[in-house]
């Protein structure tokens, strides 16, 4: 069975089993600070997921293998164990503690990384043979190697957007390598908020013309700048933008807010498309998860790789959708309040 530990409120140890004992070295009739004998780093998860269940967030759901936490000593090298959490109600109904079970997942967890190891090659490998393979398509198009007919400029301009799908594809994959990796590093840079958003509508203005859709900014004044990685940033709401724009019938709108609330900046992408059903809303931020009907072309990357930009900000990323009325889709960036 898996390690299964009742925390109290306060942090406070209150009931275990037999598998959290002899995979923690956890006893509840030692007394005193029980989680002070847990290794650090298993520790500072076990209250992290308390924190969350006693905060009045409701149950705690790991986002992927990568939450995984190891503990050593046991006879075959480690385990990694996948923290869950959900709370315990007092007679008031309120929250006075919390469950946390620790999943086993070793083996899904090797399993996980072979199958990253093995995307992020297949990426690279397609990167060199892809751009020549765009190289030639353009040059072809643009008549450097002869005259085109106009049939066959229309089957090179498909080809040419096909092969650009296929470079957003692998440029996601490339991403999602290094965010697993640990080696996503961010350029934090003081920037304009104003120039930030401006940037994303500009590349997606194109796009939404061609659709009917209108695109808009509201920002606040007290958010001049903001201390964030502008490129990483931008390929966020890009992202949330591109979406919005993609599922907004004609004469929609996609619209851009940022205003700040308790040392944060919170980020609005709201359009006024079809909206998402409320046993989807979860999943949209998945690896590799599509939405049933979803346009075609994408490989289910871009939410799940905005949140893991947007977590190593430190904030969180999450939507607000009513089928028949849009979303919302919000990000908030822990930002000190100007005095």
């Amino acid at each position: 069975p898996d390690p299964v530990l009742v925390l109290g409120a306060d942090g406070g140890l209150l009931n275990v089993n037999a598998a959290a004992e002899e995979v923690l070295r956890l006893r509840l009739d030692e007394g005193g600070d029980a989680l002070g004998r847990v290794e650090p780093e298993v520790r500072a998860v076990l209250e992290r997921v308390r924190a969350h269940v006693v905060g009045g967030r409701g149950a705690y759901q790991p986002r992927g293998y990568e939450e995984a936490v190891r503990v050593e000593g046991s006879l075959d090298g480690g385990r990694w164990l996948l923290p869950r959490g959900s709370p315990v109600h007092g007679e008031m109904g309120d929250v006075v503690g919390a469950t946390l079970i620790l999943q086993d997942v070793t083996r899904l967890r090797r399993f996980d990384e072979l199958k990253n190891d093995l995307v992020a090659t297949v990426a690279h490998e397609f990167r060199t043979p892809l751009t020549s393979l765009r190289m030639a398509i353009h040059l072809v198009a643009e008549g450097v190697v002869g005259q085109v007919t106009e049939k066959q400029a229309d089957l090179l301009f498909a080809a040419r957007e096909d092969c650009e799908r296929l470079q957003g594809i692998v440029d996601d994959l490339l991403d999602l390598s290094r965010i697993q990796s640990g080696q996503l590093q961010l350029d934090l840079r003081e920037v304009r908020t104003e120039e930030l958003v401006e940037h994303s509508l500009a590349a997606q203005r194109t796009v939404a013309e061609d659709r009917g859709v209108r695109l808009s900014q509201a920002l606040s004044l007290d958010v001049e700048t903001v201390r964030v990685d502008p490129e990483r940033l931008q390929l966020v709401l890009g992202n949330l933008v591109g979406n919005g724009v993609k599922h907004t019938p004609r004469d929609g709108e996609v619209s851009v807010h940022v205003l700040r609330e308790d040392g944060r900046v919170r980020f609005e992408v709201r359009d006024t498309g079809e909206g998402i059903p409320a046993q989807e809303q979860a999943r949209i931020f998945e690896k590799f998860y599509r939405a049933p009907g979803a346009p075609s072309g994408g490989a289910g990357l871009g939410l799940s790789i905005a949140r893991d930009i947007v977590q190593a900000h430190g904030g969180e990323l999450g939507v607000v959708s009513t089928p028949g009325q849009g979303s919302t889709f919000w990000f908030t960036l822990p930002q000190p309040d100007v005095a």
